[in-house]
């Protein structure tokens, strides 16, 4: 009886590790205006400046290895702005949505914007992060204000009435010629407050004539706490509102 043999032939394959080519690494760079290298201002759109059409546009941006945007949207949703309080105490409020107009200006500026490389141990990565841009509506001929577009620092935020923000606010001095002709009422000076909480602009927006320069004066000297964004100091604009009460009349 013949026997049969089966003879088995092992073929060695070598083993091939396939990986798949990683996706660009890339790093949160939080608020950008600063770190541009180029940075156009977006256009006021006409009917914005009609309709006096005002406010922050927050633009999320992405940057590849080479420095270019290769996407940018406008935010649509409300934004937290963060402001220093007392020890251990933070206060937020809320930043509006600025109109679909303003949202679209800054989108298309933020498309142009560039920026240098960013390298993390030696390799480039991609960058992500926030591009704000601050329209400013002109209050008229009359004061000599134009239509503005900020794009420098991380661009003011509108705080509104500001009053009872400071940790500084002396009071106007009532002039003789206000005195004289019994002048009262309420005065609003727009101000703008840097990083530090500094005021570094005021101008009076309404009352009376002999009230203004007062008014003005005193709140070039009012002290705030930072305001932070996305953990950076911003500078923010808003209203200080002084309510001048004509003295009484002496018998």
């Amino acid at each position: 009886m013949k026997k049969h043999f089966l003879a088995f032939v092992f073929v060695l394959v070598p083993l091939v590790s396939i990986s798949a080519q990683s996706e660009p690494k890339q790093i949160n760079g939080g608020i950008l205006n600063g770190k541009a290298i180029s940075l156009p201002k977006p256009e006021y759109p006409e009917a914005a400046k009609a309709a006096g059409l005002e406010g922050v546009v927050y633009v999320k941006v992405t940057i590849d290895e080479a420095g270019n945007v290769v996407s940018a949207a406008a935010d649509d949703e409300v934004r937290k702005v963060y402001k220093a309080g007392t020890i251990n105490e933070s206060l937020t409020e809320e930043q509006p949505v600025a109109d679909i107009l303003l949202r679209d200006a800054g989108e298309r500026a933020a498309w142009n914007a560039k920026f240098a490389p960013t390298r993390l141990n030696g390799v480039g990565v991609r960058v992500s992060g926030t591009i704000t841009y601050n329209f400013v509506a002109g209050k008229g001929d009359d004061d000599g204000s134009e239509d503005t577009v900020s794009t420098s620092g991380s661009g003011p935020v509108t705080g509104g009435v500001l009053n009872s923000k400071v940790t500084k606010l002396p009071k106007p001095v009532y002039s003789a010629a206000a005195k004289a002709v019994r002048a009262e009422g309420a005065v609003r000076v727009q101000v703008t407050v840097d990083e530090a909480g500094n005021v570094v602009a005021a101008s009076a927006v309404s009352g009376h004539p002999l009230l203004r320069a007062a008014a003005v004066a005193a709140a070039r000297e009012a002290k705030f706490s930072p305001t932070m964004l996305e953990g950076q100091p911003v500078r923010f604009t808003g209203v200080l509102v002084y309510n001048f009460v004509a003295p009484s009349v002496e018998n």
